[in-house]
C-alpha cells in the first residue's frame, strides 16, 4: 500500500541547488535509513515532505504521519520541560509518537541523548512498528537493526539500496572499487592510444626528410610515393585521435587523507597515570549519584564513560574538570574539553584560521587532519558561520586533536555527526597520541577505539583494562572463584564437620584431639577473615 508519494522535490539557497529529486515513494511496511554528508540536506528534506519549508511540496499523503524532530529545534516554554535532561526530553517526545499509533514515522536522530538500554528499547519500539518511518540517525547499529532500505542522499538526489546499513556500507565499497577499476583501465587504454599516436606523428615527420644514404636526385623520384604514405599514417592519426575522444572519461574516485598522525605530542605526560583520584562523591538536588572510593586512568589510554542517563557521566566529568584535593592530574596535564557548547566560535574566522589558533603543528598537517574530517582543499577556508552544525561541531573537534593539549575530554563527539564523519573521527582518536576521556551513546565507536573503560552503574565507577568486546565478553563468563574465598569455604566446612563429631561422640570418650583441630580451625578461619 502506498502511503506518501512526493514528486519534483526542489529546493534552493541562491545558485546552490540542495534538492533536486524526481520521485519518493513510501509504502507501507518500509523501513528507511536516510545517511549523506552533514549539510547535504537530510533535515530539510524531512522539513519539506512535512510542509514545513516556505515551498509548496507536492507531496500526497494517503494515511496519517508523526514527526520527530531534533530536540533544537523543538518550541517549549513549560518550565517543567526546561528542567529535563536531553535524554528525558528525548524519551518524553518519543513516548508522545509512538502515543498517535501513525502509520508513517519521520524520525530525525532520535537516538541523540539516549543511553543504550533507550536506544535498544526504541529499536524493539520499530521493529514492531506495523506501518512504515523514515529514518535519520548516526547509530549504525541501530541501523542494521531496524532498516530494510538505505536511501543515500548526496548533491542532492537520493540513491535507494535495498537492504540494512551494512549491506549499503558494502555496496557503497564496491562502487569504489568499480569506479577506481574503470579509472584505470580508462588510464590505461589512453595511455595506449595516446603512445601510439605519438609513434605515428614521429614516423609522419621522419618521412618528410630523405633518408641519410639517399641522395636528393634518388628521394625526388621516390617522393611522390613517400607523400601517399604520409597521408595514410596521417589518417591512422585522426582515427588514433578521434577514438581518444571518443574515450569515455572515469573520474578517479574521491579518497579522502588517511594519513596517521604521526607526530609525538608538544607536551608529553610523563607519568603512567594521568589522573589519579579518590572517594569521589557526586548528587543533584540531594540525590546520591556515585560514590568511587578510588579512580586512575592510564596515561595514552582511550577511555570510554559509558552508564544509563541521569548516572551522573556529565556531573563526573565536570567534577574531574574542577579539580579538588582528592583529584591529581600529571603535572603536564594540558586538558582540551568539548562539551558541544558551541556557541563561542568565532563565526568570521575561516575553519583553517580557528584551528592553526592553538596549534603548534605544521600547516600540511592540519590540512591532512582537516581533510580527515571531510574538510576539502577549499572547505578550509570556508568562514565557520556559513558551515552546517554538524560541520561546526567537526571543527571543534578539530582544534581540540590538533591543538597543544595532551588529555582529551569529549562529551557526545559523535552527536550531529554524519556516518562518514563518525568514521573518520574513530581513525583519529585511535591515532591521537595523548589520552582520551569520552562519553558517547554510540555503542560501535566504542567498540572501534575504546581501550579501556569507565562503567558507571550501581552508583559507582567499575574500571575495565580492555574494549567493548573483552568486556561483554568477560561479562558472560562464568564467575571465577577467588583463592582466598575458597580456602574460606574449606576450613567453614571442615569446622562444620568437626562440630558435627564432637557433639555425636559417645559419652566418656576422649575428644581432645577433636578439640585441639576444632580450635586450630576456628583460628585459621579468624586469621584469614582477618586478612
Amino acid at each position: 500500500m502506498l502511503l506518501m508519494r512526493a514528486m519534483n522535490i526542489q529546493y534552493s539557497i541562491g545558485p546552490c541547488r540542495l534538492l533536486d529529486i524526481e520521485e519518493l515513494k513510501i509504502h507501507s511496511g518500509e523501513r528507511i535509513g536516510l545517511v549523506g554528508k552533514n549539510g547535504q540536506g537530510k533535515t530539510l528534506l524531512l522539513n519539506y515532505l512535512a510542509g514545513k519549508t516556505e515551498i509548496e511540496p507536492q507531496v500526497e499523503f494517503h494515511t496519517d504521519y508523526s514527526w520527530f524532530q531534533q530536540l533544537g529545534d523543538l518550541e517549549n516554554h513549560d518550565n517543567e520541560w526546561k528542567t529535563l535532561s536531553g535524554g528525558e526530553k528525548t524519551l518524553a517526545k518519543l513516548e508522545q509518537l509512538f502515543a498517535e499509533k501513525s502509520d508513517l514515522l519521520f524520525l530525525d536522530e532520535p537516538t541523540n541523548n539516549l543511553d543504550w538500554q533507550h536506544i535498544e528499547q526504541l529499536e524493539r519500539k520499530l521493529e514492531s512498528h506495523q506501518g512504515a518511518f523514515l529514518i535519520v540517525s548516526h547509530d549504525r547499529s541501530l541501523l542494521d537493526k531496524v532498516c530494510t532500505r538505505i536511501w543515500h542522499m548526496e548533491d542532492g538526489n537520493i540513491t535507494s539500496y535495498q537492504g540494512d546499513y551494512s549491506f549499503y556500507a558494502e555496496q557503497k565499497e564496491l562502487e569504489y572499487q568499480q569506479q577506481q577499476e574503470a579509472h584505470e583501465k580508462y588510464l590505461k587504454e589512453k595511455k595506449r592510444l595516446t603512445e601510439r599516436l605519438t609513434k605515428k606523428r614521429n614516423q609522419a615527420k621522419g618521412m618528410r626528410k630523405p633518408p641519410a644514404r639517399m641522395g636528393n636526385s634518388e628521394w625526388q623520384l621516390g617522393k611522390n610515393k613517400a607523400a601517399g604514405q604520409q597521408k595514410k599514417i596521417e589518417r591512422v592519426s585522426k582515427n588514433i585521435e578521434n577514438r581518444i575522444e571518443r574515450l569515455e572519461k572515469v573520474d578517479k574516485p574521491f579518497e579522502w587523507e588517511e594519513v596517521k598522525m604521526d607526530y609525538v605530542l608538544h607536551s608529553p605526560v610523563h607519568r603512567k597515570q594521568l589522573l589519579m583520584a579518590k572517594e569521589v562523591y557526586g548528587s543533584v538536588a540531594g540525590r546520591k549519584l556515585y560514590q568511587v572510593p578510588a579512580l586512575k586512568l592510564k596515561s595514552g589510554s582511550k577511555t570510554a564513560l559509558i552508564g544509563a542517563n541521569g548516572s551522573g557521566k556529565t556531573t563526573l566529568i565536570q567534577q574531574l574538570l574542577n579539580g579538588g584535593e582528592t583529584i591529581d592530574f600529571a603535572a603536564q596535564a594540558k586538558i582540551g574539553h568539548f562539551d558541544q557548547i558551541l556557541e563561542n566560535l568565532p563565526v568570521q574566522e575561516t575553519v583553517l584560521q580557528f584551528v592553526q589558533a592553538t596549534s603548534q603543528l605544521p600547516e600540511h598537517l592540519l590540512r591532512i587532519i582537516l581533510g580527515r574530517l571531510r574538510f576539502k582543499a577549499d572547505d578550509v577556508h570556508k568562514p565557520i558561520g556559513v558551515l552546517s552544525g554538524g560541520e561546526q561541531v567537526k571543527v571543534a573537534l578539530a582544534r581540540l586533536l590538533t591543538g597543544d593539549f595532551n588529555f582529551l575530554i569529549l562529551d557526545e563527539p559523535t552527536n550531529h555527526l554524519d556516518l562518514e564523519a563518525i568514521e573518520a573521527l574513530e581513525g583519529l582518536v585511535r591515532d591521537y597520541p595523548g589520552t582520551i576521556l569520552y562519553v558517547t551513546h554510540d555503542r560501535r565507536f566504542v567498540d572501534r577505539t575504546a581501550t579501556h573503560l569507565w562503567v558507571l552503574e550501581k552508583q559507582t565507577v567499575h574500571s575495565f583494562e580492555g574494549g567493548m568486546q573483552e568486556y561483554e565478553e568477560a561479562k558472560e563468563k562464568p564467575k571465577e572463584v577467588d583463592e582466598h574465598e575458597y580456602d574460606l569455604m574449606t576450613l567453614e566446612t571442615k569446622l562444620t564437620e568437626l562440630i558435627s563429631k564432637i557433639s555425636m561422640a559417645p559419652q566418656g570418650v576422649d575428644n581432645s584431639d577433636l578439640e585441639d583441630e576444632y580450635q586450630q580451625v576456628l583460628e585459621q578461619i579468624r586469621k584469614l577473615r582477618n586478612s
